[in-house]
């Protein structure tokens, strides 16, 4: 490598550096509460993993999503409504994907679920709220 190389990779360090911190400061994984060895090999494969996906999510956000959240962390916040709901004795059932969250999935590569997409944009209808204390109800005597 020439001179001019070797310092634009080494100027590269620093960015890698803080965008690793910040991943971690993301994952929550600062302090490392661990009692044996195995446990901390294991929480730094999970950590490991999570880095991954999550540097997956900023991707993808950066190259395809930006323009409808202003965050990568929106985009989780998107998707988080989605449950999977089972009871004992019936089949699994999961949530609707509405609106933004099939954009999502699109941009992931990812195919709705079978009976998931219902075919409408909007999830909920939101109402303007009046300030201050409602009303008490009339009694008619």
């Amino acid at each position: 490598m020439g001179a001019m190389e070797i310092l634009d990779t080494y100027n590269l360090r620093d960015e890698q550096e803080k965008y690793f911190q910040q991943m971690k400061s993301q994952m929550v994984s600062d302090r490392q509460r661990n009692w044996s060895e195995e446990g901390k090999t294991g929480r730094l494969f999970i950590l490991f993993v999570s880095l991954v996906l999550a540097s997956q999510v900023r991707y993808t956000w950066k190259s395809s999503l930006k323009k409808h959240f202003p965050t990568s962390l929106e985009v989780l916040d998107e998707m988080k409504p989605i449950r999977c709901i089972e009871h004992a004795g019936t089949a699994k059932h999961i949530t609707a994907f509405v609106g933004k969250q099939r954009d999502i999935c699109k941009a992931f590569g990812f195919a709705v679920p079978p009976g998931c997409d219902v075919g409408y944009e909007i999830r909920k209808v939101e109402t303007i709220k009046k300030r201050g204390r409602p009303r008490k109800p009339r009694i008619e005597n």
